[in-house]
């Protein structure tokens, strides 16, 4: 199977992020808000678009990331 790199945009419970992660994809959360699930290491806490035009960004524990490629695909709950 391809690892692949999936962004979860507003999704602060970071639920699906986790599950994706399980499934050994490269996945992170974003949203507006801090993260509730647990795992700020795979947390962009800025707009999604920033971190789409940038392949990545900082983290919400203060590391920057980049991806490798492009993002494979984008999973949105917007309110």
């Amino acid at each position: 199977m391809k690892k692949l790199n999936i962004l979860v945009a507003c999704e602060e419970s970071q639920a699906v992020t986790i599950e994706l992660r399980k499934l050994g994809h490269n996945a992170y959360s974003c949203d507006l808000l801090k993260c509730s699930g647990g795992k700020p290491q795979w947390h962009f806490n800025m707009d999604v678009f920033k971190v789409i035009k940038n392949k990545g960004g900082v983290l919400q524990n203060g590391k920057s990331v980049t991806i490798k490629g492009d993002w494979d695909m984008m999973i949105a709950h917007p309110p």
